[in-house]
């Protein structure tokens, strides 16, 4: 899922030209785009062009190599959303959470790869180890073996959406569309007890109690003010 940045763009200027000259000169300031990811959407290679800020799962911070985090429903992509936004939020107590709805999009890629990790394949308490709410050192360990067995894709369970699967992509090469495809608008709320999202123009409806996410400290018995 995604932030909307072509419409960030249209509040500043007054017509198609200056937004088309402002998106031009944002991307000029950008790190260029790695050549095997040139054909993607922006959508798809963006993770690939930064060095990484902070750790996440299967990335340590500092990596120049991109990894591209996606889930295999809508559901567990939206769990995922709602549990670092409430988080951000649990972690700034000086900000407000939004009162207003924010509006994300999801969208659906195709990957193919001759070589990958499947975690959940692996017995119970291999899973757990990869599984950690916080400490990412062993997936980080596992993520550069498998780079250096020329693994593409790491299929791996969600920790937020105990029934969902999530992917992350190693490898612009790895993706099979060029283009996102079947793209859909949702907006996420907080309410008191945690968020809510509603499919625009379908029937999705999903609902994020911060009970759900009790099983990281960070966010145990937590709730944004």
């Amino acid at each position: 899922m995604e932030d909307q940045n072509i419409s960030s763009t249209m509040k500043l200027v007054d017509g198609l030209d200056e937004q088309r000259i402002l998106e031009e000169l944002l991307d000029a300031s950008k790190p260029p785009v790695p050549a095997p990811c040139q054909h993607l959407h922006y959508l798809q290679f963006t993770p690939f062009r930064y060095a990484a800020r902070y750790d996440t799962r299967f990335r340590p911070r500092g990596e120049r190599r991109g990894v591209f985090y996606a889930a295999e429903s809508v559901q567990t992509a939206a769990t995922e959303v709602a549990f670092y936004r409430a988080l951000f939020f649990i972690e700034s107590p000086e900000t407000k959470a939004p009162d207003a709805p924010f509006e994300m999009t999801a969208f659906r890629t195709r990957v193919r790869t001759e070589l990958a990790v499947d975690i959940t394949k692996f017995g119970a308490e291999a899973q757990k180890v990869y599984a950690e709410p916080v400490d990412f050192a062993p997936c980080h360990k596992l993520a550069a073996v498998a780079r250096e067995a020329g693994a593409e894709v790491i299929r791996f369970p969600s920790v937020r959406d105990h029934a969902g699967v999530n992917v992350a992509v190693l490898s612009c090469a790895a993706f099979a569309d060029s283009q996102p495809r079947d793209m859909q608008g949702w907006w996420f709320r907080f309410t008191e007890h945690g968020l809510f999202a509603t499919q625009r123009f379908g029937k999705g409806r999903l609902e994020f109690p911060y009970e759900m996410f009790a099983n990281d400290p960070r966010i145990a018995g937590g709730s944004p003010d």
